[in-house]
């Protein structure tokens, strides 16, 4: 069966075109009515409450936690590692995280209550229990800091990552690269842009894009909060059709079309290469949700994604939450 949103997508790609097998993975049964009250709003708070439940809390059993570690000097250049409590013999992958929040807002810890969430904090502990160290970083915000601002935060943290991560039992050679929302826009550009990396490379083996944007224009008069007034310009689809970092590409059924368009896009492109990358669309989840869903019972998002990290063409849901 397709979905509306698949339709969305496939306006743009032409019907010519052989879009990349696209994986359909769906949130539990007793989940999907209330996501469905949410609809397409991007509700950071009404999803929250349908996960935090399902969430660990601070402190967390078997996973050492060290905060806010400096990777620039700004006081948004920072990062959290988190690793396993015993360390095995055998150096870990790394995945660093880059949260999302509109390009002008949000932290690597959400904040909505005056008290610490469990968000982001759950991407990192599934990381820990699948194998892999975890950092989470922050970065400069719009409409102070403007393009090329992140792309060079990304690649300050990746350097740091580079340089440090081996203290903490991880492996500076097996880097992964996930953004959400704003966060997979940023990741994307810096993908598609590998002069902002540590001596002009990624630094990275893999990247991840959930419900990101890969063209940007200003909005009617007002130029981009980041990209600016030649926002046109800075679009990341020239060179993730040219780059030869493999990357999974994720949009949510009840994303708001715009999502939708920027996913169809950016597959039109990169698949007319005939080099089409793994892509998921996340049947009955909304823009916040499949990222709030990682490390708990529903697996919808962590089981793909936990196979394309792993090297494994990912299927519709997988083991590991």
């Amino acid at each position: 069966m397709k979905y509306k949103g698949y339709w969305a997508l496939t306006a743009l790609a032409g019907a010519a075109m052989a879009l990349p097998a696209m994986l359909m993975a769906s949130v539990p049964d007793e989940i999907e009515p209330q996501l469905q009250a949410i609809g397409r709003k991007v509700d950071t708070i009404a999803t929250s409450k349908i996960y935090t439940p399902l969430q660990a809390r601070p402190p967390y059993a078997g996973v050492r936690v060290e905060r806010d570690i400096k990777f620039g000097p700004h006081e948004k250049q920072g990062l959290d590692v988190f690793t396993p409590s015993k360390a095995g013999k055998a150096p870990l992958p790394v995945l660093v995280m880059v949260h999302g929040g509109g390009f002008v807002a949000g932290d690597k810890v959400i904040d909505e209550t005056g008290k610490q969430s469990a968000f982001y904090d759950n991407i990192m502990l599934w990381a820990v229990k699948n194998g892999m160290v975890g950092v989470n970083i922050n970065y400069r915000l719009a409409p102070e800091f403007k393009y090329p601002a992140v792309q060079q935060d990304i690649g300050a943290a990746i350097g740091w990552v580079q340089q440090n991560i081996q203290r903490y039992g991880g492996d500076p050679n097996q880097i992964d690269l996930m953004g959400h929302s704003a966060g997979a826009a940023h990741v994307a550009s810096y993908v598609a842009h590998p002069e902002f990396g540590p001596g002009g490379q990624t630094g990275i083996r893999r990247a991840v894009f959930s419900s990101g944007s890969y063209e940007f224009a200003p909005s009617g008069d007002r130029p981009h909060a980041y990209f600016g007034a030649d926002s046109g310009d800075k679009s990341s689809i020239p060179g993730l059709v040219a780059t030869k970092v493999p990357f999974m590409v994720i949009v949510a059924e009840r994303d708001p079309a715009p999502f939708h368009l920027q996913v169809g896009k950016l597959l039109e492109s990169v698949c007319a290469t005939g080099n089409c990358p793994p892509f998921l669309m996340l049947k009955d989840h909304g823009h916040m949700s499949g990222v709030y869903s990682i490390n708990s019972p529903d697996q919808s998002l962590s089981g793909p994604i936990l196979a394309f990290l792993k090297g494994r063409a990912p299927a519709s849901a997988g083991a590991g939450q």
